[in-house]
C-alpha cells in the first residue's frame, strides 16, 4: 500500500498546482476584464459629455455670429461697411478655451465661409429654359479655365509623392471637367456629352449641372481622386452654394491669398509672396484691405497699396465682403475623452439659421 499512496501524493501535488494556477488565470481575467469594462464605461460617460460639450459650442458659436449680424447693421446705419475681418468678435474667440467645474473643456473656432475660394463661385448657376439653352451668364468666364490651370498646378505641386511614385495630372484636363461638371448644360469644353463619363461609372449617376454640395463630391468627378480632393481642402470650400463672390482678402490665411488671381484680362497671375506679405501686415495693425477707402478712412487700404489694383481680382469680390456662411468648428474634451463637430451655418434668415452641413467625430 505505501508504494501506492507516494504515486498518488505525486499526482495530487501537481493537481493541486494546475488548480491553482488556473483559479488564479481565472480571477485575474475576472479582475482585468472587470477594470476594462469599468474603463469603457467611463470612456463611454466621458465620451458623450464630451460631445454634449461640442454641441453646445456649436450653439454658442451661432449666438456669437447672430450678434456680430446685429452689430454689422448698426454699422452699416451709421454709414460704415459691415464687412467680416478678423477684428470682429466671433474671429477672436478662438483664443478662448472655456472650462466646467466638473473638468470639461470647450474650444470653439469660426470661420469665414469666404476664407477659403468657393468653387461654386466659378461658374454662375442657371436652369436652362423649355428649349435646354443656358443663357450666357451660366456659362463660365473666359478666366475661369485659366485660373483653375494655375490653382490646380500650385496644389498638385504640394501634394507629397509616395515613395517612388510619378503623379500625373493634366491640369487643364482637370480644370475643364471641373467647369463642365458646374454648368447647367450637358455638353462638354471639347463637344462631346459630360455624362458620357459619369453613366459609365458603378453606379451610374450624372454630374452635378449646379453647384457642388460637399468637398467630398470634388472626388467624383471626372480626373479627379479622393488624393487631389484632399489636398484642396485647406484651399477650397463650396460655401455659399449660390455665391459668386471670391476670396475675402481680409480673413483668408496666408495660402488662401496665394490663389488670389489678379491682372488684366488676358495676363493675369497668382499673387506674389509679396502681395501676400503686404495684406497679412496690414491685418497686424488693424488694418483691412477694402474696395472703398472712404467707408473707414483710417482703416482701409485700396487694392493698389497692396499691388493688386491693376485691372482686378478674379473671381470678383467686394470688400470687406458681407459674409453671412461660417464653419463652427467647436471640440469639447472631458478627462482627456476629445470630441469634435464641424456645422455650416448660414445666417441669411434673421429669424433663424440654417444648418447646411455637420460633422462629427
Amino acid at each position: 500500500m505505501k508504494p501506492t499512496s507516494k504515486r498518488l501524493q505525486g499526482v495530487v501535488l501537481p493537481l493541486v498546482l494546475i488548480i491553482g494556477l488556473l483559479l488564479s488565470a481565472g480571477i485575474f481575467t475576472f479582475v482585468r476584464r472587470s477594470i476594462v469594462d469599468g474603463i469603457l464605461v467611463a470612456n463611454r460617460d466621458n465620451g458623450a459629455a464630451a460631445m454634449a460639450l461640442a454641441r453646445g459650442g456649436v450653439q454658442i458659436g451661432t449666438a456669437v455670429l447672430y450678434q456680430q449680424r446685429y452689430s454689422s447693421q448698426i454699422q452699416a446705419m451709421e454709414g460704415r461697411d459691415p464687412g467680416a475681418t478678423l477684428d470682429d468678435f466671433w474671429a477672436q474667440i478662438r483664443h478662448s478655451n472655456l472650462t466646467t467645474e466638473w473638468g470639461g473643456s470647450l474650444v470653439i473656432e469660426i470661420e469665414d465661409a469666404g476664407a477659403r475660394l468657393n468653387l461654386n463661385s466659378l461658374v454662375p448657376h442657371a436652369v436652362p429654359n423649355e428649349e435646354g439653352e443656358v443663357s450666357a451668364e451660366s456659362q463660365a468666364s473666359e478666366d475661369t479655365e485659366e485660373f483653375l490651370v494655375e490653382l490646380l498646378r500650385k496644389i498638385i505641386s504640394e501634394i507629397p509623392p509616395n515613395s517612388g511614385e510619378e503623379l500625373v495630372y493634366d491640369e487643364r484636363e482637370l480644370a475643364r471637367n471641373l467647369i463642365d461638371y458646374l454648368d447647367a448644360d450637358d455638353v462638354a469644353i471639347n463637344g462631346r456629352n459630360e455624362n458620357d463619363y459619369y453613366l459609365s461609372q458603378n453606379p451610374p449617376h450624372s454630374q452635378a449641372n449646379g453647384p457642388i454640395l460637399s468637398m467630398e463630391e470634388v472626388a467624383m468627378i471626372e480626373g479627379f481622386d479622393a488624393r487631389l480632393a484632399e489636398a484642396m481642402k485647406p484651399y477650397i470650400t463650396v460655401y455659399p452654394l449660390f455665391g459668386e463672390e471670391g476670396i475675402n482678402l481680409n480673413t483668408a490665411p496666408s495660402h488662401v491669398l496665394s490663389l488670389i488671381y489678379h491682372g488684366s484680362s488676358g495676363d493675369m497671375r497668382l499673387a506674389s509672396e509679396a502681395m501676400v506679405g503686404d495684406i497679412m501686415q496690414a491685418r497686424e495693425t488693424d488694418r483691412f484691405v477694402c474696395s472703398q477707402t472712404e467707408s473707414d478712412p483710417d482703416k482701409c487700404i485700396s487694392l493698389t497699396e497692396v499691388g493688386l489694383g491693376e485691372g482686378g481680382i478674379f473671381p470678383p469680390v467686394t470688400l470687406p465682403q458681407v459674409s453671412l456662411v461660417f464653419k463652427i468648428t467647436s471640440r469639447g474634451e472631458v478627462n482627456q475623452v476629445a470630441k469634435t463637430v464641424e456645422a455650416v451655418i448660414d445666417l441669411t434668415n434673421r429669424e433663424s439659421p440654417q444648418l447646411l452641413s455637420w460633422k462629427s467625430n
